[in-house]
């Protein structure tokens, strides 16, 4: 970038660095400071200038230093002809870096996580589909549980402030604006508790899927990443 960033580029570029892939509102969650109007500014004004770009199935921003596979057309100033270059190489940096933890499958060189995760035997889930099989099959193992014993097991609340892992079908349309769906309300996605009807949130990034498969884990359930 020609100009250095604003304090507000600089934390939403190093959160997405972090934990890419998150949606709009994950960015807000995690950049409580930075008012609404002031973050789509930021958000749009990082995507004009290349530096982070939507790619994630769920709507997930992703950091991308500028890089991108097809670079922008450009002028000859001799003979107005438009050009075109593809396939801008990548440059993978000199040390790999580790696994953030044992969830995360290995960073590409850009930087970014597209981990697919396995459960019991159906692989490629993305990071909300494997928490939704999870909560499916933890009702499944105890048919007497309730929408608020889950949600205390699964700490709904501290794990996802906002929305919370998994609610009431009511309460979840209620956030429904503009048509943008933040939980899976595909009928065979909805999970009965007892009396009720519950879903579970499609909002998700690594800070927060990794504290849920650690709970999971404890549960006796195992995840695995695959490619």
């Amino acid at each position: 970038m020609k100009k250095a960033m604003s304090k507000h580029h600089d934390a939403v570029v190093t959160f997405l660095k972090m934990n890419p892939n998150s949606t709009f509102d994950t960015i807000k969650d995690g950049n409580p400071k930075i008012s609404d109007i002031m973050l789509r500014k930021v958000v749009k004004d990082l995507q004009e200038e290349g530096m982070i770009t939507s790619n994630d199935e769920d709507g997930g921003y992703i950091f991308t230093d500028g890089k991108s596979d097809i670079q922008p057309k450009i002028e000859d100033k001799k003979n107005k002809e438009i050009t075109s270059t593809v396939g801008a190489k990548v440059v993978a940096p000199a040390d790999k870096k580790k696994k953030v933890d044992e969830f995360l499958g290995d960073p590409t060189p850009s930087g970014r996580d597209f981990s697919k995760y396995s459960f019991n035997g159906v692989s490629g889930l993305s990071k909300g589909k494997v928490v939704l099989a999870i909560c499916k099959q933890y009702v499944k193992d105890n048919s007497k549980t309730t929408l608020v014993k889950m949600q205390e097991v699964f700490q709904s609340k501290e794990v996802q402030p906002r929305y919370g892992i998994i609610v009431e079908i009511s309460l979840a349309r209620k956030t429904t604006v503009n048509k943008t769906e933040r939980y899976f309300f595909k009928e065979a996605d909805i999970i009965k508790v007892g009396t009720q009807k519950a879903v579970v949130t499609n909002q998700w990034a690594l800070f927060t899927l990794t504290p849920f498969l650690k709970i999971a884990k404890e549960l006796g359930y195992k995840v695995s990443v695959t490619k």
